[in-house]
């Protein structure tokens, strides 16, 4: 196994633009934020995997009233995006006004992209493809 995975390392991947699912060695599954076992067989044989950055778009939603660590970002999208490769994962949802949700179209197709926020931190995040 390499590195333990953990959140720390995962959101250092995303700081540093270089965004990593962890992929359990025994069936294959992709997982994203990492966790410790395989979410389809148990197995704890785990190793970083790098990911196509391609996903569409599940589902989202607007923020506008955020967390006082975020509410100088307001309004923003958080996505659920299906990843190519299977996983799914929350994400900033660029390209879109956040005034106009009625234009944006469940299925469609993402690619990553990242989000530096007015905090500082890098958001993992996909626009349009």
């Amino acid at each position: 196994m390499s590195e333990k995975p953990t959140i720390d390392a995962y959101l250092k991947n995303i700081e540093e633009g270089h965004f990593r699912a962890y992929k359990c060695v025994d069936c294959g599954m992709i997982i994203a934020p990492p966790s410790g076992s395989c979410y389809g067989c148990g197995s704890s044989n785990m190793t970083w995997a790098e990911v196509s950055g391609k996903g569409k778009l599940v589902s989202f939603t607007v923020i506008h009233v955020a967390p006082d660590q975020f509410a100088e970002e307001a309004p923003y999208y958080v996505a659920i995006v299906e990843l190519a490769e299977g996983t799914r994962v929350s994400a900033r949802l660029l390209g879109f006004d956040p005034m106009k949700p009625e234009e944006v179209k469940l299925g469609i197709s993402l690619q990553l992209d990242y989000e530096k926020g007015k905090s500082g931190a890098t958001y993992l995040a996909f626009r349009p493809a």
